[in-house]
């Protein structure tokens, strides 16, 4: 028997999580359905803030992908997790909580998406160790937590040597001004995650909302242009659910345009090769992917660091017993502890870099063949330079008509010459701030390849060999105008169809200058809204 519903939501990530709960309050008497391939969020590294690297390489919980080869990275390939679970990658990712720069938004230059729009969603949806301000709520679901009281000395340390470099101290990225220094704000709660599975879904009492999980949608069913249900695969087996009003493509970056494309939506040069019936030419489908690039620079320490405290087995256990009973010590913490949003020149007007710091080295990390968060067994922390806003562009391809292989993705990191220049700037910048007082009393020496390099030559070898995602793709169902440079409108409508939306990272025009989570939550909330008022 195939069942009808009113409402059907791909994908229970950080905008789709919070659209079911929304659709759910606001359309009580309709029938919604939550469709999610991974399982639930009931392990317990999910609820412990810093065992997210036990998730890390989790077949469980993580789609685990792999990228193309990339010329950019002397032609390796990097690994990129994506949370498989409910609650998607918020169940697994690192928890900083940065909404980005105002002009982010405002240079999209989408109707009804600039920041004055978009600030009120990102109030919406928090609930602020800062309270209630023009800029922050203190009765939102997501819990943004201060971390002054748990943070590492060395964290201290890396603040101080910022500002005695000239770098302002900034006790609040998502205020006024992001640029600065300063403590990372994170979606916790009490020393518990604080994820859109366990804040929102969980919180859903309506008897019309069906949430199923461990089912893989294998295309979205169009019929004259009309989006009229979903297929998904459970337990080897094929089903199908009709809908009568909207399907809400909440994937992610990767997901959303991998379905679109084996819907025959996409690009038809590419989709010919798979003899996938033609619905319609939509270029942009998969194409404009942009990702955050960062370099882990390590170095180790005369005083104790995280290491110290993660690696051995014996303090794993304390400090599990600790988090345990009194949801206190390191566990209730990210690894990414405190950050730098500078300007590669003081002649442009907000910060192009973002500085990482964390108290704690895992060198095994910038291998992709080892794809693991475990602590180096030496004291030491990492300084990791970003480039906010990259120039280079790739794309997410389908390989086959099977829904359960991965696609073909390729960010071309480095494929544009500024996003070197830039990497370069911030690499020199982030070894400077190791060599200036007071973080540089505690270095001991630098660790890996980085230490026996100078020139430029070496320095950008360097950094094509060991540079990582940050985890932040966006872009592949890209917003805009019309279907000649774009997926979706400004309605986050998919262009040409009716009943259709997509709702997720991979509707961003380009990337935001920060991490990418609380964007996420924000499109959500949006999305939700713009159904709800019927645009």
């Amino acid at each position: 028997m195939v069942e009808k519903y009113d409402y059907i939501i791909v994908g229970s990530g950080s905008a789709g999580s919070i659209i079911a709960y929304r659709l759910s309050e606001y359309f009580p008497n309709k029938k919604i359905l939550l469709v999610e391939a991974g399982n639930n969020d009931n392990n317990i590294m999910v609820k412990i803030p810093a065992g997210y690297g036990y998730l890390f390489n989790n077949n469980k919980v993580n789609w685990k992908y792999y990228t193309e080869e990339i010329r950019g990275l002397n032609n390796r390939k990097d690994y990129w997790p994506k949370g498989k679970i409910l609650g998607g990658s918020s169940s697994i990712n690192a928890m900083v909580y940065i909404r980005g720069q105002k002009e982010d938004y405002d240079n999209w230059e989408i109707n009804d998406w600039s920041w004055n729009d978009l600030l009120p969603y990102f109030i919406k949806l928090e609930n602020h160790y800062l309270g209630k301000t023009s800029y922050h709520n203190d009765d939102g679901k997501i819990k943004i937590s201060n971390i002054q009281k748990e943070k590492h000395q060395l964290t201290d340390e890396f603040i101080k040597s910022c500002i005695n470099l000239g770098i302002k101290k900034n006790d609040d990225f998502n205020g006024q001004d992001q640029e600065g220094v300063g403590l990372y704000q994170l979606n916790t709660n009490r020393g518990v995650r604080s994820n859109v599975s366990r804040e929102y879904l969980r919180k859903i009492k309506n008897k019309n909302f069906k949430l199923i999980t461990s089912s893989h949608v294998s295309k979205i069913i169009l019929k004259d242009d009309i989006a009229t249900g979903i297929e998904f695969l459970k337990d080897n087996k094929k089903f199908i659910a009709n809908c009568n009003d909207e399907i809400i493509l909440s994937a992610g970056s990767i997901s959303s345009p991998q379905i679109l494309q084996l819907s025959g939506v996409g690009n038809q040069d590419d989709l010919r090769n798979y003899n996938i019936d033609k619905v319609k030419h939509l270029r942009y489908v998969g194409q404009n992917l942009q990702d955050h690039l960062n370099v882990a620079l390590h170095y180790k320490t005369n005083i104790k660091s995280l290491n110290d405290d993660l690696r051995p087995i014996t303090n794993k256990i304390f400090y599990f017993l600790k988090w345990f009973l009194f949801k206190n010590g390191p566990l209730t913490l990210s690894i990414n502890q405190a950050g730098a949003f500078v300007k590669s020149d003081q002649s442009i007007n907000t910060p192009d870099l973002q500085i990482y710091f964390l108290p704690l080295t895992a060198s095994n990390l910038s291998n992709s063949k080892n794809a693991s968060i475990e602590p180096d067994p030496f004291s030491g922390f990492t300084i990791a330079p970003c480039v906010l806003r990259p120039k280079s562009k790739g794309f997410v391809k389908i390989k086959s008509t099977n829904p359960l292989e991965h696609p073909s993705i390729n960010p071309n990191y480095f494929d544009h010459d500024d996003d070197m220049f830039l990497m370069l700037k911030a690499y020199n910048l982030s070894n400077k701030i190791s060599q200036t007082k007071p973080l540089k009393n505690f270095v001991e020496k630098k660790v890996g390849p980085h230490q026996f390099i100078s020139s430029e030559d070496e320095k950008i070898d360097f950094i094509r060999q060991n540079s990582k995602t940050t985890y932040h793709p966006v872009g592949t169902c890209k917003m805009g105008f019309s279907d000649k440079d774009s997926v979706v409108d400004s309605s986050l409508k998919v262009h040409g169809f009716q009943n259709l939306r997509v709702a997720d990272a991979s509707v961003m025009p380009n990337l935001i200058s920060g991490n990418t989570n609380a964007a996420c939550m924000m499109i959500g909330e949006k999305c939700a809204d713009l159904i709800r008022n019927h645009k």
